[in-house]
């Protein structure tokens, strides 16, 4: 299949990237200009600004299917820290790639979401319920809600992934769909990604449209 990775420089983007190329896809990894990113051999490496529509459109342009590992940036791990992107980043995408999959005939969007959003809140325990209601993470979080709602009216065939905490390591085949949301649920980042190519590389449509994942 012909992918499109957005958020390739990432920590599930670049095992996505990786992975994908593995298993002998065509991939492309969308980065933002100033990006020093090193792709594995045979990926087509895109720089541009993923709020760009003519660098969108022309990025989408003759892919079979988009993933996106986006998220918003903060200046560091903590909940507090400030944020290096608009805080509405995520719905802004999703709106512009909503458009530009529709003018270029690309039909099947899988997108990396959070554990916690939407109707997943009822899923937390309350201490993570708190967390991801405070600070600089309840703006994030506010922000997926808003993109999966914009996809949810797309009428594209579309697929979010709400992890639970993400860590480091290799991937171990370890992730799936789980019911709960506790303090010390965790998923790698490489197994989100596994996961999410699995998906890929499945026959649509998505069934649910919103999954989470742990292990």
């Amino acid at each position: 299949m012909k992918l499109l990775v957005l958020g390739a420089s990432g920590g599930c983007g670049r095992w996505l990237v990786q992975l994908a190329a593995k298993r002998g896809h065509q991939v492309t990894a969308l980065v933002r200009p100033t990006t020093s990113f090193v792709a594995p051999p045979g990926v087509t490496v895109r720089h541009g600004q993923v709020l760009d529509p003519n660098t969108i459109e022309a990025a989408v342009a003759g892919q079979d299917m988009v993933l996106s590992c986006l998220g918003l940036r903060r200046a560091g791990p903590s909940p507090w820290a400030r944020l290096l992107s608009p805080p509405d980043l995520m719905t802004k995408v999703a709106r512009t790639l909503i458009a530009m999959m529709h003018r270029q005939g690309v039909e099947r969007l899988i997108v990396v979401s959070a554990g916690g959003v939407g109707e997943s809140a009822a899923q937390l325990s309350r201490p993570v319920r708190w967390l991801v209601g405070s600070g600089r993470i309840g703006i994030a979080y506010r922000d997926l809600e808003n993109m999966e709602q914009e996809l949810a009216t797309s009428g594209l065939d579309w697929l979010a992934v709400r992890p639970v905490t993400l860590i480091d390591g290799h991937p171990t085949g370890g992730a799936h769909p789980v019911a709960h949301y506790s303090l010390f649920s965790k998923v790698r980042r490489a197994d989100v990604a596994e996961w999410m190519l699995s998906q890929a590389e499945s026959p649509g449509p998505f069934e649910p449209r919103t999954v989470l994942l742990g292990t």
